[in-house]
């Protein structure tokens, strides 16, 4: 009896202390979840703690570019509500487990978008539709059904409040797929345990992740009437099946299962859903342990609860625009990647292996050359655990990876290579420089050495958008990728060159000199595709002869004989070599050169959209919409004109974010438009992504108060910030003068204070700043 009172008196006291935690102004407030949703933006409103395996929300299509997050802002209506999604990528993909509410006549199809009534989907109004982080909610007007979702890591928590009806239903879509109308599902099972209990699994293919498992186990909070099967077309499916066993064990390719209940009016049905990529026992064990109960509202609230400690590592003051805009980019930063293993520790690898995992969380969805640019580099500031887990889950997928290399763009048990570039290494090494990492410097060392020579593959007999590893025994042979031979060659020359920089760094770290030596050496193959006629990196063939005609302007087609760039052009290439930019001065022709060749860059006469979907954001032929430019308007500081950089940070964080859900110019791409947002707010920015150096851009907020994992604080202030004071003036760290345009990952994770003196006119703050380390070729820190 004493048990059960102290257990009385602990749940008041958690309840009362939730009271008093949202009677308060808290940062999730601040958070607009559909900051994103539109445009081409690909982010989604949906459910989930941070870096939660389950994002449970509304799909709207699952065919077309806009259809890649599951949700898109300017949609009327809506499918239903699926389980796993992908924020902010251009990949069409995931959608799984779609969970649809409807009243009255049962429909198996899902029906046109411009046609609601042609299937299940149902109208709604953004006028009864709220998010929040750990939190969505909806009505679906074409049934008066008010739907909820909120989630834990691994665990899918719906609400479905009905009005009263003895013909409410709940179908599960196991043909959904956000992909091509389930065009990928290569099977599907589905197996009643009980009338409340239902287990099963999905396997899906597509190019984007050729042999996908996702297992489930689902409960209602009520029992269900009775329940039909039926195949895609809509047909019933009966015993006359061969693969139909007693309607309780049901395996079929593709299969919708529709259960019935009879509701009072305003009763709310409940659906817990939760997932695993190893096994339906393993689905129905994060189910229990993750949410034993049916308290929907406890849930939101622990939800909440872990955003708000998340968001709370960044506390800032601004604008009430640049406010909502910088909170809306840390909230994405909170999403990918995903934990990737069940409350047991178990996961499939790359494999198809069912391995374990004790001492650290297991990652997936690596979104590499989008996020190894900003988002791995924030991640060692405020998620500095995670980021030692997201290095041991990188080598467990090298180890069990059958070509033995490390991740390039991973989703769950795959690999699809569909970037170029090797960047896990910026990564690791960017990790293992800043004492984050948990392996052995050898094995990091190892892991790198092994990925950066293996021959890749033929690229005329692989796929056919770009494995970043192909044409590698050209690479390996010649010092570059040859154009004929290889797809985009000069793109994948220059960021192989730079990852080869990257294991110099770690190497010379660890003191293992013939690595160091070798991929120096390496780093410098951007030389190979230099021009010094026309100042640009330029496709050259096999023969060693430069590709023609050439215009730097154009945009690569889909022609395998006509693609020299990575969606960009020569301009947008021109500057990726983030570890020796004062050697690409030079080879312009000294910094005046290379000052002079930015401003022509940003100052080019607009020729219209380009024919490249990422590539938009244009000053000039700078676009901001796609990741090779993210780095380039900080390139002024290396050239004695900090100045400039001031003025475009300001510039493109009025035209190109928006606290609106197009708010971004491009896709938010997992979380790397969002980190060069949160960065670029605060006032500096990693433009080499390893070493840990940040160059000075301008602040966009008044204050910013970093609460970092070691306990440390460091606070940034821009003292006159304002629409006019955008130049900085003079600059000081813990109260003293500071002349650099560049600072130390280890000043500001020591905590302190950062201060800016803002005003209108460009002033002479930089101009004698030291040379920006590990920016002229070497890996020796010269400060």
């Amino acid at each position: 009896m004493k048990k059960n009172l102290n257990y009385n008196f602990f749940v008041l006291f958690v309840c009362l202390c939730c009271t008093l935690v949202w009677s308060q102004e808290q940062i999730t407030d601040k958070v607009n979840v559909f900051i994103g949703t539109g445009g081409h933006g690909h982010t989604f409103p949906h459910a989930m703690v941070p870096f939660g395996a389950v994002a449970a929300g509304p799909d709207w299509a699952t065919l077309g570019w806009d259809a890649a997050g599951g949700y898109h802002y300017d949609a009327t209506s809506l499918l239903g509500f699926s389980q796993v999604h992908l924020s902010g990528t251009g990949l069409t993909e995931t959608g799984d487990l779609l969970l649809v509410p409807t009243v009255g006549k049962i429909q198996v199809e899902p029906g046109k978008h411009e046609d609601p009534d042609s299937g299940y989907r149902s109208r709604f109004s953004h006028e009864d539709e709220s998010a929040r982080p750990g939190y969505y909610q909806v009505r679906l007007l074409d049934y008066n059904i008010n739907a909820e979702m909120t989630a834990t890591e691994r665990v899918g928590f719906h609400k479905y409040t009905f009005p009263k009806t003895d013909k409410a239903h709940i179908m599960l879509d196991l043909v959904h797929h956000i992909n091509g109308s389930g065009t990928g599902v290569k099977l599907a099972h589905i197996q009643i345990k009980d009338k409340q209990t239902v287990t099963g699994y999905r396997i899906t293919s597509s190019v984007w992740a050729p042999n996908r498992q996702l297992y489930f186990a689902m409960k209602f909070s009520k029992p269900f009437t009775s329940k039909t099967f039926h195949d895609p077309k809509g047909q019933p499916y009966n015993k006359s099946k061969k693969f139909v066993s007693d309607f309780s064990d049901f395996t079929a390719e593709k299969v919708k299962a529709i259960f019935n209940f009879s509701t009072e009016e305003a009763e709310a049905i409940m659906v817990k859903i939760a997932i695993s990529s190893v096994s339906m026992k393993n689905a129905m064990e994060n189910l229990e342990t993750e949410l034993p109960h049916w308290d929907f509202d406890r849930v939101k609230a622990e939800a909440n609860t872990k955003w708000e400690k998340e968001l709370n590592k960044i506390i800032v003051k601004g604008t009430p625009e640049r406010e909502a805009k910088f909170y809306a980019a840390l909230y994405h930063n909170n999403i990918h990647p995903t934990i990737n293993h069940d409350v047991n520790g178990e996961y499939r690898g790359m494999d198809q292996e069912v391995h374990k995992t004790k001492d650290y969380t297991h990652y997936t969805m690596f979104s590499l050359w989008d996020t190894f640019r900003a988002t791995h580099p924030l991640f060692t500031m405020i998620h500095q655990e995670r980021t030692g887990d997201i290095i041991s889950t990188m080598l467990d997928f090298q180890k069990q990876n059958p070509t033995k290399m490390l991740p390039m763009w991973s989703m769950y048990q795959n690999e699809n290579t569909c970037m170029i570039g090797l960047h896990a290494f910026p990564v690791i090494a960017d990790a293992y420089m800043k004492g984050l990492t948990k392996s052995k410097p050898q094995d990091l060392i190892n892991a790198m050495v092994i990925s950066a020579n293996q021959p890749g593959i033929d690229s005329t007999s692989g796929r056919a958008i770009y494995p970043s590893y192909y044409g590698q025994m050209h690479y390996l042979k010649k010092g570059y990728h040859p154009n004929g031979l290889v797809r985009t060659g000069v793109s994948v020359t220059l960021e192989h060159a730079y990852d080869d920089w990257t294991v110099a760094l770690a190497a010379n770290k660890s003191g293992d000199i013939n690595v160091k030596n070798e991929f120096l050496k390496r780093g410098q193959y951007f030389e190979n595709v230099w021009d010094t006629n026309t100042k640009f990196f330029r496709a050259k063939l096999n023969n060693g002869k430069f590709r023609e005609p050439f215009d730097p302007r154009a945009y690569h087609r889909e022609d395998f004989h006509d693609r020299d760039y990575t969606e960009g052009n020569a301009w947008q290439y021109l500057w990726f070599v983030p570890h020796d930019v004062y050697g690409l001065a030079d080879m312009m022709g000294g910094k005046k050169a290379m000052a002079d060749k930015l401003d022509q860059l940003f100052t080019l006469p607009y020729l219209g959209e380009s024919t490249v979907g990422d590539v938009s954001g244009l000053i000039g032929d700078y676009a901001h919409g796609n990741e090779p430019c993210h780095h380039v308007g900080y390139l002024y500081n290396y050239v004695g004109q900090p100045w400039k950089t001031q003025k475009l940070i300001h510039q493109i964080d009025k035209e190109f974010y928006k606290a609106a859900p197009d708010g971004y110019i491009g896709n938010e791409d997992a979380g790397q438009m969002s980190a060069w947002y949160v960065f670029s707010a605060m006032g500096f920015y990693p433009v080499n992504p390893a070493g840990g150096i940040y160059v000075f851009g301008s602040p966009l907020l008044e204050e910013v108060q970093m609460n970092l994992e070691n306990g440390n604080k460091f606070t940034i202030k821009a003292n006159n910030i304002s629409k006019e004071n955008i130049y900085i003036q003079s600059v000081k760290l813990n109260g003293k003068p500071y002349k650099n345009v560049w600072i130390k990952h280890g000043d500001i994770v020591s905590g302190g204070t950062l201060e800016y003196n803002m005003g209108s006119k460009p002033s002479k703050w930089g101009a004698k700043t030291k040379p920006v380390p590990y920016a002229d070729g070497t890996v020796q820190l010269n400060d």
